[in-house]
Formats: structure tokens, C-alpha cells, sequence
């Protein structure tokens, strides 16, 4: 029995000393291969957390740049126009602070790009005179310009430029920005009070006062985002209309050529490009202190303009900076007022 179990014994399996050898070498290995995934996963966690530390505090520093760059453009702006104001009492194109975008400023900015424009706000039809101004009947000062300012709205929006079909269709949005400003209830014959705007699925009321910002022409009926905005062909009554000004007269020396064709309606295409091309010759700066240049380019002699309409000299500036560095970008516009003592404000700005 002893010698049963003896030989029972010998025959049982036994583990070779080099299977065993193996057996440890394979799990170093797997334990070995199992760190080093961990810390690969840890260092590329590790490499992207601290990338984007640096991609943020980089942006942030390009933008405080960015910021800085837009700064100093409105200043360069405002000291443009500061400056022309003791070189001649008109405005015009071929003035300094209109020539701005045509500025290389990279010697001045290493860092980054700056593009500057400026436009004249007071070459754009002053929408809240589309509402005749009660006066007192004893002081008296210049006439109603309510009706022409009306009549040239309608023909800019009938010109063809504008998503607007038919004189009615052009009456009607006139009418309803002129209920929008006046200070009463009472509809116009093709306008629209707070009545129609409390109607609305999300009613509101008339302002019934003055337009204070450009956009709220957004809530007037009638105007359309494609009418406000315009396209890239074409240009929107946001380039056209402003907010700014009290006195209705319009720059005839930066005001826009479409503004122009709707002053007298015998005026053409092409004598509105004979027109433009005239006040961007540099020879001829020295006419454009008087509104009536326009008579030497050899108009007919039966196409007038309004003079009560026309002025040379314009208040109100649109300033637009924009900085660029790699693929960031950074845009402020800034409205500013030129007072007649020279001194400059900044009424409005706003980043885009």
C-alpha cells in the first residue's frame, strides 16, 4: 500500500523550473506595459491641460493687445478730426479723417493690424426730422423740413436699390416711422400706432419720441431685416439713416451717391458717377466750401437741388477700429460729436 502510494506520488504533475522563470517574467512585463500606459494617459492629460492653460492665457493677452490697438485707432480718429477742424470749415472726402482706411499703421502696431474708417453721420438723412418740430410762433428759425426729408425717404426706397416694390409700399413704411416718432396716437393715413404693435404675437408699444438708436428701426412696421441690413451688393438704410443731428440738412459733400439720386428724381446714374468722381478729385478741394459745386460738373441746367437740404460742414462721425493678430479679431465703433468750440465726444460706443 505504502509503495501504491509511493509510485502514486511520483507520477503527479510537477511545474518545470523554467516554465516557472516564465511565468514571472511575463507578468513584470504586463505590469510594466500597464504603467507605462498609465503615465502616457497621465502625461498626455497632463499636456493638454496645460495647452490649454496657455492657448487661454495667450488669447487673453492678444485680446488685452487687440483691446489696446482698437483704443488707440479711435484716438488717432478723434485727433484726425480734431486737427481738421483748424485746416478748413468744410468736410469732404478727400479729408484727412476720411482717408484713414488708406493708413499703413504696422509701424506703429508690430504686433498686430489695425484697420481704421471713419464716416460722416452728418452726410446720412437725419431720420427724426421726418416729424415736423412744434415752434413757438415767436421764435421762429429757418423752415419745416419734415415734407422734403419725407419725399427723399420715399424716393431712396423706391430707387431699385431696396426690396420695395411700389410707391404705396414706400408711403406706407414712411408713414409708420413717422407714427413711431411723433408724439401722438393718432395713425397717418398709411401708418401704424401702438395699436398695430400691441396686436403682435409679442406686443410692444410706439415710441412716440425720438429714435435713439439706428436698430430700433427694426421694430417699425415695414422694415425688414433685408431692408436694414442690406447685402453686399447693396446698402442698407442702416448706411443711409441717423439718429444724430436736429437741423435736417445733409452733407452734400460725403453723403451717399443713392441719397443724392433721391433729391431730384431727373437726376441719372451716370450723372451721379460724374458727381462722385468730382468730389474725390483733389483738384478740386478748394470748391467744396460751397454747396452748390455740384453746378460746375456740368449738370442740366434744370436738375436743382434743395439748398434748404445741403450744408457742407458736418458734426457727427462714425469711427470703426478693428485690430487684428493670427485668426483674433477685435471691433469697436464709436459715434463721436464734434462741437463747434473743437472739442470732440465719444456718444456712443459699442463693440462688434
Amino acid at each position: 500500500m505504502q509503495l501504491n502510494k509511493a509510485l502514486k506520488k511520483d507520477k503527479s504533475p510537477s511545474t518545470p523550473p523554467a516554465m516557472v522563470g516564465c511565468d514571472e517574467r511575463g507578468m513584470a512585463l504586463l505590469i510594466t506595459i500597464m504603467t507605462i500606459s498609465l503615465l502616457t494617459a497621465v502625461t498626455i492629460q497632463y499636456h493638454k491641460m496645460t495647452w490649454h492653460k496657455y492657448v487661454v492665457s495667450d488669447n487673453f493677452k492678444r485680446g488685452i493687445q487687440l483691446k489696446a490697438i482698437t483704443e488707440s485707432g479711435i484716438n488717432i480718429a478723434l485727433a484726425s478730426l480734431k486737427n481738421d477742424l483748424g485746416q478748413n470749415k468744410s468736410d469732404s472726402l478727400l479729408d484727412s479723417w476720411s482717408l484713414l482706411d488708406q493708413e499703413n499703421f504696422e509701424p506703429l502696431f508690430p504686433a498686430g493690424e489695425l484697420q481704421l474708417k471713419t464716416v460722416d453721420m452728418s452726410g446720412r438723412l437725419q431720420i427724426n426730422n421726418i416729424v415736423g418740430k412744434k415752434k413757438s410762433s415767436s421764435k421762429k428759425k429757418g423752415s419745416d423740413l419734415s415734407p422734403h426729408l419725407r419725399t427723399l425717404l420715399q424716393n431712396i426706397l423706391t430707387s431699385g436699390e431696396f426690396p420695395v416694390e411700389t410707391e404705396m409700399e414706400a408711403r406706407e413704411i414712411v408713414d409708420a416711422l413717422v407714427d413711431w416718432i411723433d408724439t401722438d396716437d393718432k395713425e397717418s393715413d398709411n401708418g401704424a400706432e401702438t395699436g398695430y404693435y400691441q396686436s403682435l404675437r409679442n406686443p410692444y408699444a410706439a415710441r412716440n419720441g425720438p429714435i435713439l438708436n439706428i436698430e430700433e428701426l427694426l421694430l417699425v412696421r415695414g422694415i425688414t431685416p433685408e431692408l436694414f441690413f442690406g447685402s453686399k451688393e447693396t446698402k442698407g438704410l442702416k448706411d443711409l439713416l441717423t439718429t444724430y443731428g436736429d437741423d435736417g440738412k445733409i452733407n452734400i459733400n460725403t453723403t451717399e451717391p443713392i441719397i443724392l439720386k433721391g433729391m431730384n428724381p431727373l437726376i441719372t446714374d451716370d450723372l451721379v458717377q460724374q458727381f462722385d468722381e468730382y468730389r474725390r478729385d483733389m483738384a478740386n478741394s478748394n470748391s467744396f466750401s460751397d454747396s452748390g459745386w455740384y453746378k460746375n460738373i456740368g449738370w442740366p441746367g434744370d436738375i436743382q437741388l434743395n439748398t434748404e437740404l445741403l450744408t457742407t460742414e458736418s458734426r457727427y462721425f462714425q469711427i470703426t477700429a478693428t485690430a487684428r493678430f493670427d485668426t483674433l479679431s477685435w471691433t469697436v465703433v464709436a459715434d463721436a460729436e464734434r462741437n463747434p468750440d473743437g472739442t470732440l465726444s465719444v456718444l456712443r460706443r459699442k463693440v462688434e
